[in-house]
């Protein structure tokens, strides 16, 4: 009762973060049936390269006075970039059979380039590593309004969007190929899915954290493949799995007094760790 008690005075950081987990969960759908789960750590970490250029660039002095609408920018804009990069032709690259890189393959080199490039741009910067420090392990008690709206717009958008194209989303992440032989505009639906991603990680690394954004994107759909196994039903599941676990995950940092986005994600672990034994135990019944 008293943790419901302190909703009101914790009304903005408890929302966004149900509402940024069901959008993450979402996103984690698209990125598990494309192979791709892996991207979002490496946009996560261009975020905090992108404002590791522009600290560099502008100084820590001139971006506190530009505001931090300027940084939001930037951390964003580095995302969506870094989505396009890693999601856009993945499937269409022929990896170690042939010259080009294959998706798994260039996720690898967008995180790597990432995080080397944002700790030399900063290397030398009195406060630089610090704030970006402040982004890896971001709470989401600071949440503002603008953040809860910004997710609230986004989570509808999607929901509306799958509901819409339900037939031809599934049919595009199941077998692309034929999507593109039934006439399904397949490179503006992977541009969309690009963006989609790169905005949904880039707001959550933002007001959340690195942590809590890959979190939330990937142990959801994780367990949620161990009830069910079609895409249709993943898109259903998966997020009201997450906003499930990140309440109770919310619940337990109320408790004891542990930070909230971080406690949403070890309740989702525990929860992956005790359905996959659940699963495991029940194949050998032989149920």
């Amino acid at each position: 009762m008293d943790f419901f008690g302190s909703w009101p005075l914790f009304f903005r950081p408890y929302t966004l973060t149900l509402i940024a987990g069901a959008a993450l969960a979402i996103v984690g759908v698209v990125a598990t049936a494309r192979r791709q789960l892996f991207m979002a750590v490496a946009v996560a970490q261009t975020s905090l390269m992108g404002y590791a250029v522009m600290a560099f660039i502008m100084g820590t002095q001139v971006q506190d006075t530009w505001g931090a609408g300027a940084r939001d920018a930037v951390v964003i804009g580095a995302a969506v970039l870094a989505a396009m990069v890693t999601m856009l032709g993945g499937r269409d690259s022929q990896g170690a059979e042939g010259g080009r890189l294959d998706g798994d393959e260039r996720t690898a080199w967008v995180f790597v380039t990432a995080g080397s490039l944002a700790v030399l741009f900063l290397a030398h910067a009195p406060a630089g590593m610090e704030q970006v420090r402040r982004l890896q392990v971001s709470s989401v008690i600071g949440a503002t309004w603008a953040d809860l709206y910004l997710f609230m717009a986004l989570l509808t958008a999607m929901v509306i969007a799958a509901a819409w194209q339900m037939r031809p989303l599934v049919l595009l992440l199941s077998d692309p190929v034929l999507a593109a032989a039934i006439g399904i505009k397949v490179t503006r639906w992977n541009i969309v899915l690009a963006v989609l991603a790169g905005l949904s990680v880039g707001l959550a690394v933002r007001s959340t954290g690195v942590l809590f954004a890959f979190g939330a994107l990937a142990l959801p759909i994780m367990i949620a493949k161990q009830f069910c196994g079609e895409v249709r039903s993943l898109f259903l599941l998966s997020p009201i799995l997450a906003a499930t676990l990140s309440f109770f995950g919310l619940w337990v940092g109320h408790l004891w007094d542990l930070p909230p986005g971080q406690a949403a994600v070890g309740v989702m672990c525990l929860a992956l760790l005790g359905t996959h034994v659940a699963r495991q135990l029940w194949d050998r019944m032989g149920v």
